[in-house]
């Protein structure tokens, strides 16, 4: 049962990471980076900045892979060793 609470726990940080840094976590100046070529003359992948999001996304995905891999490591005392 513990196991399972990490599973979800874990599953939801990464989920939530994901979204955090998808909805304005990264960024170039300018706007968005497909819309600055306009202005900058080239795309801006090279340009890309953590922004104010930025930062709690990698600690969510981090937190949330931890306890995945917490959960996972102890799975095989609940199979037998199987």
């Amino acid at each position: 049962m513990k196991n399972a609470i990490l599973w979800i726990l874990g599953g939801l940080c990464v989920a939530s990471g994901f979204v955090a840094g998808l909805s304005g976590g990264f960024g170039v100046d300018g706007g968005d980076i497909a819309q600055v070529y306009s202005t900058l003359g080239y795309d801006g992948v090279d340009d890309i900045k953590i922004r104010g999001g930025g930062m709690f996304a990698i600690l969510l995905v981090g937190a949330g892979l931890g306890l995945i891999v917490t959960a996972n490591a102890g799975a095989w005392r609940e199979t037998g060793g199987y």
